[in-house]
Protein backbone atom coordinates (compact mmCIF):
# COMPACT_ATOMS: atom_id res chain seq x y z
CA UNK A 1 0.00 0.00 0.00
CA UNK A 2 1.16 3.61 -0.51
CA UNK A 3 2.18 5.67 2.49
CA UNK A 4 -1.05 7.39 3.69
CA UNK A 5 0.28 10.92 4.15
CA UNK A 6 2.02 10.99 0.77
CA UNK A 7 -0.97 9.43 -0.94
CA UNK A 8 -3.54 11.92 0.37
CA UNK A 9 -1.23 14.88 -0.23
CA UNK A 10 -0.74 13.82 -3.83
CA UNK A 11 -4.44 13.19 -4.40
CA UNK A 12 -5.38 16.55 -2.85
CA UNK A 13 -2.95 18.27 -5.20
CA UNK A 14 -4.37 16.45 -8.24
CA UNK A 15 -7.92 17.31 -7.19
CA UNK A 16 -7.00 20.98 -6.77
CA UNK A 17 -5.45 21.13 -10.23
CA UNK A 18 -8.47 19.40 -11.79
CA UNK A 19 -10.81 21.83 -10.01
CA UNK A 20 -8.93 24.79 -11.51
CA UNK A 21 -8.97 23.21 -14.98
CA UNK A 22 -12.74 22.61 -14.89
CA UNK A 23 -13.32 26.09 -13.48
CA UNK A 24 -11.61 27.53 -16.54
CA UNK A 25 -13.83 25.40 -18.78
CA UNK A 26 -16.90 26.65 -17.00
CA UNK A 27 -15.82 30.25 -17.55
CA UNK A 28 -15.73 29.58 -21.30
CA UNK A 29 -19.10 27.81 -21.24
CA UNK A 30 -20.62 30.73 -19.32
CA UNK A 31 -19.29 33.21 -21.89
CA UNK A 32 -20.74 31.10 -24.70
CA UNK A 33 -24.12 30.93 -22.97
CA UNK A 34 -24.17 34.71 -22.62
CA UNK A 35 -23.27 35.05 -26.30
CA UNK A 36 -26.01 32.61 -27.33
CA UNK A 37 -28.53 34.46 -25.16
CA UNK A 38 -27.57 37.69 -26.93
CA UNK A 39 -28.04 35.94 -30.26
CA UNK A 40 -31.50 34.79 -29.11
CA UNK A 41 -32.45 38.41 -28.37
CA UNK A 42 -31.30 39.34 -31.87
CA UNK A 43 -33.39 36.49 -33.34
CA UNK A 44 -36.47 37.72 -31.49
CA UNK A 45 -35.88 41.20 -32.87
CA UNK A 46 -35.60 39.72 -36.35
CA UNK A 47 -38.88 37.86 -35.93
CA UNK A 48 -40.68 41.00 -34.76
CA UNK A 49 -39.16 43.49 -37.19
CA UNK A 50 -38.49 41.54 -40.37
CA UNK A 51 -41.35 39.01 -40.41
CA UNK A 52 -39.20 36.30 -41.94
CA UNK A 53 -39.31 32.52 -41.42
CA UNK A 54 -35.51 32.53 -41.36
CA UNK A 55 -35.51 34.32 -38.00
CA UNK A 56 -38.08 31.89 -36.64
CA UNK A 57 -35.90 28.90 -37.49
CA UNK A 58 -32.82 30.78 -36.28
CA UNK A 59 -34.53 31.35 -32.94
CA UNK A 60 -35.39 27.64 -32.66
CA UNK A 61 -31.77 26.72 -33.39
CA UNK A 62 -30.51 29.28 -30.89
CA UNK A 63 -32.82 27.92 -28.16
CA UNK A 64 -31.57 24.40 -28.83
CA UNK A 65 -27.99 25.66 -28.64
CA UNK A 66 -28.73 27.46 -25.38
CA UNK A 67 -30.21 24.27 -23.92
CA UNK A 68 -27.15 22.28 -25.05
CA UNK A 69 -24.80 24.74 -23.36
CA UNK A 70 -26.97 24.58 -20.24
CA UNK A 71 -26.61 20.80 -20.14
CA UNK A 72 -22.87 21.13 -20.73
CA UNK A 73 -22.65 23.68 -17.91
CA UNK A 74 -24.41 21.27 -15.56
CA UNK A 75 -21.92 18.53 -16.38
CA UNK A 76 -18.97 20.87 -15.85
CA UNK A 77 -20.41 21.98 -12.48
CA UNK A 78 -20.74 18.34 -11.43
CA UNK A 79 -17.07 17.73 -12.27
CA UNK A 80 -16.07 20.79 -10.24
CA UNK A 81 -18.11 19.59 -7.27
CA UNK A 82 -16.59 16.12 -7.63
CA UNK A 83 -13.01 17.34 -7.42
CA UNK A 84 -13.82 19.83 -4.65
CA UNK A 85 -15.32 17.02 -2.57
CA UNK A 86 -12.38 14.75 -3.39
CA UNK A 87 -9.96 17.41 -2.17
CA UNK A 88 -12.05 17.90 0.98
CA UNK A 89 -11.93 14.15 1.76
CA UNK A 90 -8.14 14.16 1.31
CA UNK A 91 -7.77 17.16 3.62
CA UNK A 92 -9.94 15.38 6.20
CA UNK A 93 -7.65 12.34 6.09
CA UNK A 94 -4.52 14.48 6.30
CA UNK A 95 -6.01 16.15 9.37
CA UNK A 96 -6.85 12.76 10.90
CA UNK A 97 -3.23 11.66 10.41
CA UNK A 98 -2.29 14.68 12.54
CA UNK A 99 -4.94 13.74 15.16
CA UNK A 100 -7.32 16.48 13.97
CA UNK A 101 -10.79 14.92 13.66
CA UNK A 102 -12.84 18.12 13.53
CA UNK A 103 -14.41 17.26 10.16
CA UNK A 104 -15.58 13.80 11.23
CA UNK A 105 -18.88 12.91 12.97
CA UNK A 106 -18.97 12.50 16.75
CA UNK A 107 -21.75 9.91 16.86
CA UNK A 108 -23.22 11.61 19.95
CA UNK A 109 -26.71 10.48 18.92
CA UNK A 110 -25.66 6.90 19.73
CA UNK A 111 -24.37 7.67 23.23
CA UNK A 112 -26.13 5.66 25.97
CA UNK A 113 -25.04 6.19 29.61
CA UNK A 114 -26.59 2.85 30.57
CA UNK A 115 -24.72 0.83 27.97
CA UNK A 116 -22.39 -1.95 29.12
CA UNK A 117 -19.22 -0.02 28.21
CA UNK A 118 -19.69 2.80 25.67
CA UNK A 119 -19.50 5.73 28.13
CA UNK A 120 -16.52 4.34 30.03
CA UNK A 121 -14.55 3.73 26.83
CA UNK A 122 -15.44 7.04 25.09
CA UNK A 123 -17.03 5.38 22.10
CA UNK A 124 -18.96 8.52 21.13
CA UNK A 125 -18.43 12.23 21.54
CA UNK A 126 -16.09 15.03 20.52
CA UNK A 127 -13.00 13.01 21.41
CA UNK A 128 -14.10 9.46 20.74
CA UNK A 129 -13.28 6.19 19.03
CA UNK A 130 -16.23 6.58 16.65
CA UNK A 131 -14.92 9.92 15.44
CA UNK A 132 -11.62 8.32 14.53
CA UNK A 133 -13.22 5.56 12.48
CA UNK A 134 -16.41 7.00 10.93
CA UNK A 135 -16.30 8.11 7.29
CA UNK A 136 -19.78 6.91 6.39
CA UNK A 137 -21.87 8.70 3.77
CA UNK A 138 -25.26 7.10 4.51
CA UNK A 139 -27.25 7.29 7.77
CA UNK A 140 -27.74 3.51 7.81
CA UNK A 141 -24.01 2.98 7.30
CA UNK A 142 -23.35 5.26 10.22
CA UNK A 143 -25.87 3.37 12.34
CA UNK A 144 -24.35 0.01 11.41
CA UNK A 145 -20.85 1.18 12.35
CA UNK A 146 -22.17 2.31 15.74
CA UNK A 147 -23.97 -1.03 16.19
CA UNK A 148 -20.78 -2.98 15.45
CA UNK A 149 -18.97 -1.00 18.12
CA UNK A 150 -21.81 -1.32 20.62
CA UNK A 151 -22.43 -5.04 20.17
CA UNK A 152 -19.30 -7.25 20.27
CA UNK A 153 -19.58 -9.93 17.60
CA UNK A 154 -19.50 -13.46 19.07
CA UNK A 155 -19.12 -15.19 15.69
CA UNK A 156 -15.45 -15.68 14.79
CA UNK A 157 -16.29 -16.33 11.13
CA UNK A 158 -18.23 -13.06 10.90
CA UNK A 159 -15.35 -11.09 12.42
CA UNK A 160 -12.89 -12.65 9.99
CA UNK A 161 -15.22 -11.85 7.07
CA UNK A 162 -15.28 -8.18 8.09
CA UNK A 163 -11.49 -8.18 8.48
CA UNK A 164 -10.99 -9.71 5.04
CA UNK A 165 -13.34 -7.19 3.40
CA UNK A 166 -11.77 -4.20 5.16
CA UNK A 167 -8.30 -5.45 4.25
CA UNK A 168 -9.17 -5.65 0.55
CA UNK A 169 -10.76 -2.22 0.57
CA UNK A 170 -7.79 -0.75 2.45
CA UNK A 171 -5.71 -1.81 -0.56
CA UNK A 172 -8.07 0.22 -2.79
CA UNK A 173 -7.75 3.76 -1.32
CA UNK A 174 -8.72 5.42 -4.61
CA UNK A 175 -11.93 3.36 -4.85
CA UNK A 176 -12.78 4.18 -1.22
CA UNK A 177 -12.27 7.90 -1.87
CA UNK A 178 -14.51 7.80 -4.93
CA UNK A 179 -17.14 5.88 -2.96
CA UNK A 180 -17.19 8.58 -0.30
CA UNK A 181 -17.37 11.35 -2.91
CA UNK A 182 -20.26 9.61 -4.70
CA UNK A 183 -22.18 9.36 -1.44
CA UNK A 184 -21.48 12.95 -0.42
CA UNK A 185 -22.44 14.46 -3.79
CA UNK A 186 -25.47 12.33 -4.52
CA UNK A 187 -27.34 13.05 -1.31
CA UNK A 188 -29.69 15.84 -2.34
CA UNK A 189 -31.82 16.18 0.76
CA UNK A 190 -30.87 14.73 4.10
CA UNK A 191 -33.68 13.33 6.19
CA UNK A 192 -33.55 13.60 9.97
CA UNK A 193 -33.86 9.84 10.46
CA UNK A 194 -31.99 6.79 9.18
CA UNK A 195 -32.52 5.68 5.60
CA UNK A 196 -34.35 2.54 6.73
CA UNK A 197 -37.03 4.69 8.39
CA UNK A 198 -37.42 6.84 5.27
CA UNK A 199 -37.92 3.66 3.26
CA UNK A 200 -40.56 2.36 5.70
CA UNK A 201 -42.53 5.61 5.38
CA UNK A 202 -42.28 5.38 1.60
CA UNK A 203 -43.69 1.84 1.63
CA UNK A 204 -46.59 2.89 3.85
CA UNK A 205 -47.61 5.84 1.67
CA UNK A 206 -51.09 5.15 0.13
CA UNK A 207 -51.44 5.17 -3.67
CA UNK A 208 -53.09 8.14 -5.38
CA UNK A 209 -53.65 6.59 -8.80
CA UNK A 210 -53.75 2.90 -8.04
CA UNK A 211 -56.50 1.42 -10.18
CA UNK A 212 -59.93 1.77 -11.77
CA UNK A 213 -60.17 4.42 -14.44
CA UNK A 214 -56.60 5.53 -13.70
CA UNK A 215 -55.42 2.41 -15.50
CA UNK A 216 -56.42 3.95 -18.85
CA UNK A 217 -57.72 7.54 -18.47
CA UNK A 218 -54.33 9.37 -18.28
CA UNK A 219 -53.07 7.56 -21.39
CA UNK A 220 -56.30 8.19 -23.36
CA UNK A 221 -56.35 11.92 -22.52
CA UNK A 222 -52.67 12.25 -23.40
CA UNK A 223 -53.16 10.65 -26.82
CA UNK A 224 -56.26 12.77 -27.56
CA UNK A 225 -54.66 16.05 -26.43
CA UNK A 226 -51.35 15.60 -28.23
CA UNK A 227 -53.23 14.43 -31.32
CA UNK A 228 -55.48 17.48 -31.19
CA UNK A 229 -52.55 19.89 -31.03
CA UNK A 230 -50.81 18.08 -33.91
CA UNK A 231 -54.04 18.51 -35.86
CA UNK A 232 -53.98 22.23 -35.04
CA UNK A 233 -50.49 22.50 -36.50
CA UNK A 234 -51.46 20.54 -39.63
CA UNK A 235 -55.07 21.62 -40.28
CA UNK A 236 -55.42 24.87 -38.37
CA UNK A 237 -58.46 26.44 -36.72
CA UNK A 238 -61.04 23.61 -36.78
CA UNK A 239 -59.11 21.72 -34.09
CA UNK A 240 -58.17 24.66 -31.83
CA UNK A 241 -61.12 24.44 -29.47
CA UNK A 242 -60.97 20.65 -28.99
CA UNK A 243 -57.24 20.96 -28.24
CA UNK A 244 -57.81 23.82 -25.76
CA UNK A 245 -60.66 21.99 -24.01
CA UNK A 246 -58.62 18.79 -23.66
CA UNK A 247 -55.65 20.75 -22.26
CA UNK A 248 -57.87 22.57 -19.77
CA UNK A 249 -59.39 19.24 -18.73
CA UNK A 250 -55.94 17.81 -18.02
CA UNK A 251 -54.90 20.94 -16.12
CA UNK A 252 -58.08 20.65 -14.07
CA UNK A 253 -57.30 17.04 -13.13
CA UNK A 254 -53.72 17.94 -12.21
CA UNK A 255 -54.95 20.92 -10.20
CA UNK A 256 -57.46 18.78 -8.30
CA UNK A 257 -54.66 16.44 -7.20
CA UNK A 258 -51.91 19.08 -6.86
CA UNK A 259 -52.12 19.38 -3.08
CA UNK A 260 -52.12 15.64 -2.53
CA UNK A 261 -49.21 15.17 -4.94
CA UNK A 262 -47.33 17.96 -3.14
CA UNK A 263 -47.98 16.41 0.27
CA UNK A 264 -46.87 13.01 -1.03
CA UNK A 265 -43.68 14.49 -2.44
CA UNK A 266 -43.01 16.33 0.83
CA UNK A 267 -43.53 13.22 2.96
CA UNK A 268 -41.32 11.16 0.67
CA UNK A 269 -38.66 13.84 0.40
CA UNK A 270 -36.30 12.11 2.84
CA UNK A 271 -36.47 8.83 0.94
CA UNK A 272 -36.37 10.29 -2.56
CA UNK A 273 -33.53 12.60 -1.61
CA UNK A 274 -31.34 9.95 -0.02
CA UNK A 275 -31.82 7.69 -3.05
CA UNK A 276 -29.78 10.23 -4.99
CA UNK A 277 -26.67 9.05 -3.18
CA UNK A 278 -27.52 5.36 -3.37
CA UNK A 279 -27.51 5.41 -7.17
CA UNK A 280 -23.86 6.43 -7.32
CA UNK A 281 -22.90 4.00 -4.55
CA UNK A 282 -24.76 1.15 -6.25
CA UNK A 283 -22.93 1.93 -9.50
CA UNK A 284 -19.59 1.63 -7.75
CA UNK A 285 -20.50 -1.65 -6.05
CA UNK A 286 -21.91 -3.13 -9.25
CA UNK A 287 -18.83 -2.15 -11.26
CA UNK A 288 -16.15 -3.39 -8.86
CA UNK A 289 -14.49 -6.78 -8.96
CA UNK A 290 -13.91 -8.04 -5.43
CA UNK A 291 -12.12 -11.08 -4.01
CA UNK A 292 -13.28 -11.01 -0.37
CA UNK A 293 -16.33 -13.22 0.22
CA UNK A 294 -18.33 -10.51 2.02
CA UNK A 295 -17.68 -7.96 -0.73
CA UNK A 296 -18.67 -10.47 -3.42
CA UNK A 297 -21.87 -11.10 -1.48
CA UNK A 298 -22.67 -7.38 -1.36
CA UNK A 299 -21.83 -7.04 -5.06
CA UNK A 300 -24.22 -9.91 -5.85
CA UNK A 301 -27.06 -8.27 -3.95
CA UNK A 302 -26.65 -5.05 -5.95
CA UNK A 303 -25.77 -6.38 -9.40
CA UNK A 304 -27.85 -9.59 -9.40
CA UNK A 305 -31.45 -10.00 -10.46
CA UNK A 306 -33.49 -8.97 -13.48
CA UNK A 307 -33.83 -5.53 -15.08
CA UNK A 308 -30.36 -4.43 -14.05
CA UNK A 309 -30.81 -5.29 -10.39
CA UNK A 310 -30.49 -2.47 -7.89
CA UNK A 311 -28.65 -0.24 -10.34
CA UNK A 312 -31.44 -0.33 -12.92
CA UNK A 313 -34.05 0.31 -10.24
CA UNK A 314 -32.13 3.22 -8.70
CA UNK A 315 -31.56 4.83 -12.09
CA UNK A 316 -35.25 4.54 -12.90
CA UNK A 317 -36.14 6.16 -9.60
CA UNK A 318 -33.61 8.93 -10.21
CA UNK A 319 -35.39 9.85 -13.46
CA UNK A 320 -38.72 10.00 -11.63
CA UNK A 321 -37.12 12.16 -8.94
CA UNK A 322 -35.77 14.57 -11.54
CA UNK A 323 -39.26 14.96 -12.95
CA UNK A 324 -40.83 15.60 -9.54
CA UNK A 325 -38.23 18.23 -8.74
CA UNK A 326 -39.17 20.09 -11.95
CA UNK A 327 -42.61 20.77 -10.48
CA UNK A 328 -41.09 23.98 -9.10
CA UNK A 329 -40.80 25.33 -12.69
CA UNK A 330 -44.29 26.80 -13.15
CA UNK A 331 -44.01 27.53 -16.88
CA UNK A 332 -42.68 24.08 -17.76
CA UNK A 333 -45.28 22.52 -15.46
CA UNK A 334 -48.11 24.42 -17.15
CA UNK A 335 -47.08 23.28 -20.64
CA UNK A 336 -46.32 19.64 -19.81
CA UNK A 337 -49.39 19.13 -17.65
CA UNK A 338 -51.58 20.71 -20.32
CA UNK A 339 -50.21 18.29 -22.92
CA UNK A 340 -49.84 15.00 -21.01
CA UNK A 341 -50.59 15.49 -17.28
CA UNK A 342 -46.94 15.11 -16.37
CA UNK A 343 -47.50 15.17 -12.58
CA UNK A 344 -50.08 12.37 -12.76
CA UNK A 345 -47.85 10.21 -14.93
CA UNK A 346 -44.85 10.79 -12.64
CA UNK A 347 -46.78 9.68 -9.56
CA UNK A 348 -48.14 6.66 -11.45
CA UNK A 349 -44.58 5.72 -12.44
CA UNK A 350 -43.46 6.13 -8.83
CA UNK A 351 -46.25 3.89 -7.57
CA UNK A 352 -45.47 1.30 -10.26
CA UNK A 353 -41.79 1.44 -9.24
CA UNK A 354 -42.74 0.82 -5.64
CA UNK A 355 -44.95 -2.16 -6.52
CA UNK A 356 -42.19 -3.68 -8.66
CA UNK A 357 -39.19 -3.16 -6.37
CA UNK A 358 -40.70 -2.69 -2.90
CA UNK A 359 -39.80 -6.17 -1.72
CA UNK A 360 -36.14 -5.82 -2.71
CA UNK A 361 -35.14 -2.29 -1.81
CA UNK A 362 -34.60 -3.14 1.86
CA UNK A 363 -31.98 -5.72 0.84
CA UNK A 364 -30.30 -3.22 -1.47
CA UNK A 365 -30.21 -0.48 1.15
CA UNK A 366 -28.70 -2.92 3.64
CA UNK A 367 -25.99 -3.97 1.17
CA UNK A 368 -25.01 -0.36 0.43
CA UNK A 369 -25.02 0.52 4.14
CA UNK A 370 -22.73 -2.40 4.99
CA UNK A 371 -20.37 -1.47 2.17
CA UNK A 372 -20.38 2.09 3.54
CA UNK A 373 -19.42 0.77 6.98
CA UNK A 374 -16.63 -1.39 5.56
CA UNK A 375 -15.25 1.57 3.58
CA UNK A 376 -15.03 3.53 6.85
CA UNK A 377 -13.17 0.71 8.54
CA UNK A 378 -10.88 0.28 5.53
CA UNK A 379 -10.05 3.99 5.43
CA UNK A 380 -9.19 3.91 9.13
CA UNK A 381 -7.09 0.81 8.54
CA UNK A 382 -5.25 2.39 5.58
CA UNK A 383 -4.36 5.43 7.69
CA UNK A 384 -3.03 3.27 10.54
CA UNK A 385 -0.71 0.71 8.88
CA UNK A 386 1.14 0.22 12.17
CA UNK A 387 -1.98 -1.18 13.88
CA UNK A 388 -2.36 -4.94 14.29
CA UNK A 389 -4.95 -7.13 12.65
CA UNK A 390 -6.46 -9.08 15.57
CA UNK A 391 -6.26 -12.85 15.53
CA UNK A 392 -9.55 -14.44 16.55
CA UNK A 393 -8.67 -17.64 18.35
CA UNK A 394 -9.84 -20.20 20.94
CA UNK A 395 -6.34 -20.67 22.38
CA UNK A 396 -6.47 -17.75 24.82
CA UNK A 397 -9.15 -15.40 26.06
CA UNK A 398 -6.98 -12.32 25.50
CA UNK A 399 -3.34 -11.79 24.61
CA UNK A 400 -2.03 -8.29 23.98
CA UNK A 401 1.47 -7.24 23.03
CA UNK A 402 2.57 -3.63 22.71
CA UNK A 403 -0.94 -2.20 23.16
CA UNK A 404 -1.53 1.55 23.36
CA UNK A 405 -4.61 3.73 23.52
CA UNK A 406 -5.66 4.95 20.03
CA UNK A 407 -6.75 8.32 21.41
CA UNK A 408 -3.26 9.14 22.62
CA UNK A 409 -0.86 10.93 20.31
CA UNK A 410 1.48 8.73 18.30
CA UNK A 411 4.55 10.37 19.74
CA UNK A 412 5.64 9.13 23.16
CA UNK A 413 2.91 6.50 23.50
CA UNK A 414 3.78 3.90 26.16
CA UNK A 415 2.58 0.39 25.39
CA UNK A 416 1.97 -2.66 27.58
CA UNK A 417 1.41 -6.41 27.36
CA UNK A 418 -1.28 -8.60 28.90
CA UNK A 419 -2.15 -12.29 28.85
CA UNK A 420 -5.49 -13.64 30.13
CA UNK A 421 -5.53 -17.33 29.33
CA UNK A 422 -9.10 -18.24 30.17
CA UNK A 423 -12.22 -17.44 32.16
CA UNK A 424 -12.08 -17.09 35.97
CA UNK A 425 -8.74 -15.25 35.67
CA UNK A 426 -8.55 -11.74 37.12
CA UNK A 427 -5.81 -9.13 37.28
CA UNK A 428 -5.77 -6.84 40.32
CA UNK A 429 -4.19 -3.59 39.09
CA UNK A 430 -2.74 -1.26 41.73
CA UNK A 431 -0.71 1.91 41.44
CA UNK A 432 -0.35 5.54 42.40
CA UNK A 433 -2.59 8.32 41.12
CA UNK A 434 -1.93 9.24 37.47
CA UNK A 435 0.43 6.29 37.09
CA UNK A 436 -1.56 4.83 34.16
CA UNK A 437 -4.13 2.41 35.64
CA UNK A 438 -7.27 3.86 34.05
CA UNK A 439 -5.57 4.45 30.71
CA UNK A 440 -4.41 0.84 30.63
CA UNK A 441 -7.90 -0.42 31.47
CA UNK A 442 -9.40 1.66 28.67
CA UNK A 443 -6.65 0.53 26.29
CA UNK A 444 -7.64 -3.09 26.82
CA UNK A 445 -11.37 -2.33 26.60
CA UNK A 446 -11.09 -0.25 23.42
CA UNK A 447 -8.84 -2.92 21.90
CA UNK A 448 -11.48 -5.58 22.50
CA UNK A 449 -14.22 -3.38 21.01
CA UNK A 450 -12.14 -2.72 17.91
CA UNK A 451 -11.09 -6.35 17.51
CA UNK A 452 -14.60 -7.78 17.88
CA UNK A 453 -16.05 -5.23 15.44
CA UNK A 454 -13.57 -6.27 12.74
CA UNK A 455 -11.25 -3.26 13.02
CA UNK A 456 -7.50 -3.13 13.47
CA UNK A 457 -6.14 -2.51 16.99
CA UNK A 458 -3.54 -0.11 18.33
CA UNK A 459 -1.05 -2.85 19.26
CA UNK A 460 1.88 -4.84 17.91
CA UNK A 461 -0.15 -8.04 18.26
CA UNK A 462 -3.66 -8.81 19.51
CA UNK A 463 -5.31 -12.21 20.01
CA UNK A 464 -8.71 -12.78 21.56
CA UNK A 465 -11.70 -15.06 21.79
CA UNK A 466 -15.13 -13.55 21.02
CA UNK A 467 -16.64 -12.42 24.32
CA UNK A 468 -19.09 -9.98 25.84
CA UNK A 469 -17.70 -6.89 27.55
CA UNK A 470 -18.81 -4.96 30.62
CA UNK A 471 -17.14 -2.01 32.36
CA UNK A 472 -17.73 0.05 35.49
CA UNK A 473 -15.45 3.06 35.57
CA UNK A 474 -17.45 6.31 35.59
CA UNK A 475 -20.43 5.82 37.85
CA UNK A 476 -22.34 9.04 38.64
CA UNK A 477 -25.23 9.94 40.92
CA UNK A 478 -28.63 11.09 39.65
CA UNK A 479 -30.33 13.67 41.86
CA UNK A 480 -33.50 13.82 39.75
CA UNK A 481 -34.04 10.09 40.32
CA UNK A 482 -32.91 10.18 43.95
CA UNK A 483 -29.93 7.94 43.22
CA UNK A 484 -26.86 8.54 45.38
CA UNK A 485 -23.35 7.86 44.13
CA UNK A 486 -23.07 4.67 46.19
CA UNK A 487 -26.50 3.47 45.09
CA UNK A 488 -25.52 4.12 41.46
CA UNK A 489 -22.41 1.97 42.00
CA UNK A 490 -24.49 -0.85 43.41
CA UNK A 491 -26.94 -0.68 40.50
CA UNK A 492 -24.04 -0.87 38.06
CA UNK A 493 -22.56 -3.92 39.81
CA UNK A 494 -26.00 -5.50 39.92
CA UNK A 495 -26.24 -5.11 36.15
CA UNK A 496 -22.79 -6.67 35.87
CA UNK A 497 -23.93 -9.75 37.79
CA UNK A 498 -27.05 -10.08 35.64
CA UNK A 499 -24.90 -9.88 32.53
CA UNK A 500 -22.50 -12.51 33.91
CA UNK A 501 -25.41 -14.85 34.64
CA UNK A 502 -26.62 -14.87 31.03
CA UNK A 503 -23.39 -14.61 29.03
CA UNK A 504 -21.32 -17.57 27.89
CA UNK A 505 -18.14 -15.47 28.22
CA UNK A 506 -17.72 -12.06 29.78
CA UNK A 507 -14.69 -9.81 30.10
CA UNK A 508 -15.06 -7.16 32.79
CA UNK A 509 -13.13 -3.97 33.55
CA UNK A 510 -13.69 -2.38 36.96
CA UNK A 511 -12.00 0.80 38.14
CA UNK A 512 -12.07 1.42 41.91
CA UNK A 513 -15.18 -0.37 43.17
CA UNK A 514 -17.38 0.97 45.96
CA UNK A 515 -15.79 4.41 46.14
CA UNK A 516 -18.90 5.72 47.84
CA UNK A 517 -18.36 4.04 51.23
CA UNK A 518 -15.70 4.00 53.99
CA UNK A 519 -12.39 2.25 53.38
CA UNK A 520 -12.98 -0.81 55.58
CA UNK A 521 -16.49 -1.40 54.27
CA UNK A 522 -15.18 -0.88 50.75
CA UNK A 523 -12.44 -3.48 51.23
CA UNK A 524 -14.76 -6.09 52.73
CA UNK A 525 -17.41 -5.54 50.06
CA UNK A 526 -14.85 -5.65 47.24
CA UNK A 527 -13.33 -8.90 48.49
CA UNK A 528 -16.66 -10.63 48.77
CA UNK A 529 -17.88 -9.31 45.41
CA UNK A 530 -14.74 -10.47 43.57
CA UNK A 531 -14.99 -13.91 45.17
CA UNK A 532 -18.58 -14.11 43.89
CA UNK A 533 -17.55 -12.96 40.41
CA UNK A 534 -14.93 -15.68 40.20
CA UNK A 535 -17.69 -18.28 40.22
CA UNK A 536 -19.20 -16.94 36.97
CA UNK A 537 -17.92 -17.38 33.42
CA UNK A 538 -15.99 -14.12 33.77
CA UNK A 539 -12.44 -12.79 33.52
CA UNK A 540 -11.05 -9.29 33.58
CA UNK A 541 -9.21 -6.37 35.14
CA UNK A 542 -9.87 -4.69 38.49
CA UNK A 543 -8.04 -1.46 39.31
CA UNK A 544 -7.93 -0.41 42.95
CA UNK A 545 -6.12 1.64 45.58
CA UNK A 546 -6.93 -1.02 48.18
CA UNK A 547 -3.60 -2.80 48.32
CA UNK A 548 -5.19 -5.44 50.54
CA UNK A 549 -7.03 -6.81 47.51
CA UNK A 550 -3.63 -8.10 46.44
CA UNK A 551 -4.09 -10.80 49.06
CA UNK A 552 -6.54 -12.56 46.75
CA UNK A 553 -3.60 -13.93 44.77
CA UNK A 554 -2.34 -15.79 47.84
CA UNK A 555 -5.79 -17.19 48.60
CA UNK A 556 -6.71 -18.03 44.99
CA UNK A 557 -3.43 -18.30 43.06
CA UNK A 558 -5.08 -19.92 40.05
CA UNK A 559 -7.61 -17.08 39.64
CA UNK A 560 -6.04 -13.79 40.70
CA UNK A 561 -2.86 -12.06 39.50
CA UNK A 562 -1.29 -8.91 40.92
CA UNK A 563 0.11 -6.27 38.57
CA UNK A 564 0.87 -2.62 39.20
CA UNK A 565 1.95 0.71 37.77
CA UNK A 566 4.85 1.79 39.91
CA UNK A 567 6.36 5.24 40.30
CA UNK A 568 9.85 6.42 41.19
CA UNK A 569 11.28 9.49 42.92
CA UNK A 570 14.13 11.86 42.19
CA UNK A 571 14.17 13.87 45.37
CA UNK A 572 10.74 15.48 45.44
CA UNK A 573 10.16 14.81 41.73
CA UNK A 574 7.82 11.95 40.78
CA UNK A 575 8.86 9.74 37.87
CA UNK A 576 6.22 7.81 35.89
CA UNK A 577 7.12 5.03 33.46
CA UNK A 578 3.48 3.96 32.73
CA UNK A 579 4.65 0.36 32.40
CA UNK A 580 2.88 -2.64 33.85
CA UNK A 581 4.90 -4.54 36.46
CA UNK A 582 4.16 -7.74 38.42
CA UNK A 583 3.16 -7.47 42.07
CA UNK A 584 1.39 -4.92 44.25
CA UNK A 585 2.31 -1.23 44.12
CA UNK A 586 4.12 0.15 47.17
CA UNK A 587 4.81 3.74 46.17
CA UNK A 588 2.08 6.37 46.45
CA UNK A 589 2.15 10.02 45.46
CA UNK A 590 -0.86 11.83 46.91
CA UNK A 591 1.04 13.55 49.72
CA UNK A 592 3.84 14.66 47.41
CA UNK A 593 1.40 16.07 44.88
CA UNK A 594 -0.58 17.93 47.55
CA UNK A 595 2.63 19.42 48.88
CA UNK A 596 3.87 20.42 45.41
CA UNK A 597 0.58 22.23 44.73
CA UNK A 598 0.72 24.03 48.09
CA UNK A 599 -2.36 22.28 49.40
CA UNK A 600 -0.67 20.93 52.57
Amino acid sequence: MPEPRSYYSEEAGKAGRETSRWQRRRNWVTLLRVAVFGLLVWDIYGIAALDSRFWLWAAVGTVVLFVVFGILDGRVVRRIRYYEELARCCRTELGALEDDFGDLPTGEEFADPGHAYSSDLDLFGADSLFRRIARTVTPDGKRKLADWLLEPCRDAAEIRARQEAANELAGMPEWCLRFRVAGALGRKKRGSGPDGRAWSLFLAEPELFGGGLWRWLPYLLTVLTVGAWIAVIVAGRPFVWPAVILSLLQLGIVGAYAKRVGRMQERLEAFLGMMGSYTGLAEMLAGAGFKAARLRELHGKIAGGEEGGALGAFRGLERIMAGLEQRANLFAGLVTNALWMRDVHLVMRLEKWRRRYGGRVGKWLGAVAEADTLVSMATFRFGRPEYAVPEITDEVLLEVRGAGHPMLGRGGMVTNDLLVRDLHEFYIVTGANMAGKSTFLRTVGVGLVMALSGNVVCAQAFRCRPTALFTSMRTTDNLSKGTSYFHAELLRLQELVRTAEREERLFIILDEMLKGTNSQDKLNGSLRFLEKLASYRVAGLVATHDLALGGLQERFPDRFRNVCFEIGHRGREIVYDYKLHPGVSRNMNASILLEQMGLI
